[in-house]
């Protein structure tokens, strides 16, 4: 970032760990695809290592921060110490953080730096207050300070308008993804093939860590009671990250007598190439901020099952794209499964409207084109409401 031209904003972002969760993949294809619209981007992690900088270092992305070498609060303050180093070093036009710890460590930085233009992306629903209020009311105040505050769903805008945020100063813009091409009959019975699932099987598909919060306990709860009445054969995938549920998941798994029906795919970096292989895709989370992996799903033509929570509520046309159920009810969720297990040219229908919804709201083109305007809008001398510069106040 030392050696740039001024023409485009030159934006430093800030976030924890590169590990594979949905605000690091989300940042993962954001960086490159703005360094191709030529802006100058850099990344600082809170914590290097994580597995998808790898990525980032092939696109070009510079990426500093320090690895972990002692206990969390020292980590931190070294981490915050190094940050403002770099940002005295780099001068960005534009600061942005990602996720709760990074907007906390970046924002008293920025302060003690004297940047002028901040942003942050609130990129879940913000439950983590509860156990911890005093991050709120410390967020609370950070708030005041942002030229922008993004949401990535609805929901998490609300939210954040409820917080006491200048509305002027609030914006929204929707995770994006690479929509790829459809895959044909072949491909998908030559990924069942590869998968071992047998022919003409039901095959369902959960693409999310394996969090409480996840909702995999319910899905299975609600598999349990309908498993005699599911088209015969039928699979259930289950791809994520183990984080500490995975045990119990398969005890319960054994005790329902469905075990043998679930294929625990793990952690992928092939999502695309496995989805093809499933007749629908479930996100069953009892809360949301916005899924990559549900878009990622609809965006491969797949019908889903979602419950009704966060940014599933923006991405999920009920009864049209695919079906929302309340949360921590696998009665109702059981009822969805088997409405979409019996009617195949339902499952059909939804899965092209789901299509063409990914493809006209939450492509990464139009996701990038935001952030575009946005930062471009910031460095302006006059700055109108955030939303305007998201949608077109160039």
């Amino acid at each position: 970032m030392d050696n740039v031209s001024p023409a485009q904003p030159r934006i430093l972002f800030v976030t924890k760990k590169m590990v594979m969760g949905g605000a690091e993949r989300h940042l993962a294809q954001l960086l490159p695809a703005l360094m191709s619209r030529g802006f100058a981007v850099e990344l600082f992690v809170l914590e290097r290592s994580g597995e998808l900088e790898a990525d980032l270092a092939k696109a070009g992305v510079t990426i500093s921060g320090l690895r972990r070498r002692s206990g969390r609060v020292r980590h931190l303050l070294t981490a915050a110490a190094e940050l403002y180093r770099r940002t005295r070093r780099t001068r960005p036009d534009i600061l942005h953080f990602f996720l709760p710890e990074p907007y906390l460590v970046g924002a008293a930085v920025a302060v003690v730096a004297r940047q002028r233009i901040c942003v942050m992306s609130r990129r879940s629903l913000a439950h983590y207050q509860r156990s911890h209020p005093w991050f709120g009311r410390i967020e609370r105040l950070l708030h005041r300070r942002m030229a922008a505050l993004l949401g990535n769903s609805t929901a998490i805008v609300d939210e954040l308008v409820a917080e006491g945020g200048d509305r002027r100063k609030i914006g929204l813009i929707h995770n994006g993804v690479t929509i790829p091409r459809l895959a044909d009959d072949q491909i998908r019975e030559a990924q069942r093939i590869a998968l071992g699932i047998p022919p003409g099987a039901f095959v369902m598909a959960i693409v999310a860590n394996l969090f409480h919060y996840k909702g995999h306990a319910d899905l299975f709860d609600a598999l349990g009671t309908i498993a005699s009445r599911l088209q015969q054969p039928w699979r259930l995938m289950v791809v994520g990250r183990d984080e500490g549920e995975g045990p119990q998941l398969r005890l319960q798994a054994e005790r329902l007598g469905i075990a043998d029906r679930i294929l625990w795919l793990g952690e992928r970096r092939d999502v695309e190439a496995i989805l093809p292989a499933a007749d629908i895709a479930l996100l069953v989370s009892h809360q949301e901020g916005f899924s990559n992996a549900l878009i990622e799903a609809m965006g491969q033509g797949l019908p889903t099952i979602a419950t009704a929570v966060g940014g599933n509520l923006d991405a999920v046309v009920d009864g049209e794209t695919g079906l929302l159920t309340p949360p921590r009810e696998p009665a109702a969720l059981g009822a969805a499964i088997l409405a979409l297990a019996s009617d195949p040219s339902k499952r059909e229908a939804m899965g092209i409207a789901a299509r063409r919804r990914a493809m006209a709201m939450f492509s990464q083109d139009a996701c990038v084109t935001r952030y575009g305007r946005l930062y471009r809008n910031l460095g302006k001398s006059s700055l109108g409401p955030v939303q305007t510069m998201i949608d077109g106040g160039d």
